[in-house]
């Protein structure tokens, strides 16, 4: 996202007109004093929810019927 960012400047520097003056400081960082997040180590019903399903579609033979099903929905 970083790199999009920076390209993205990059170009509007480059099509910018050459007369006008603008100072740019590349050396800051964000520039937003973001707030510490509160990080819970308490296993919640959505997250091992997520898990589980990742679990599933990792498996190589579920991983397989999918394919299949997909293959077979297409057609």
């Amino acid at each position: 996202m970083k790199a999009c960012i920076i390209l993205y400047n990059i170009i509007v520097e480059d099509e910018r007109d050459d007369n006008e003056v603008v100072d740019l400081d590349y050396e800051q960082i964000d520039g937003v004093d973001n707030p510490p997040m509160q990080v819970s180590c308490e296993q919640s019903d959505g997250f091992m929810a997520y898990i589980e399903s990742y679990g599933r579609i990792r498996d190589r033979e579920v991983h397989s019927q999918l394919q299949l099903d997909l293959i077979e929905h297409l057609w």
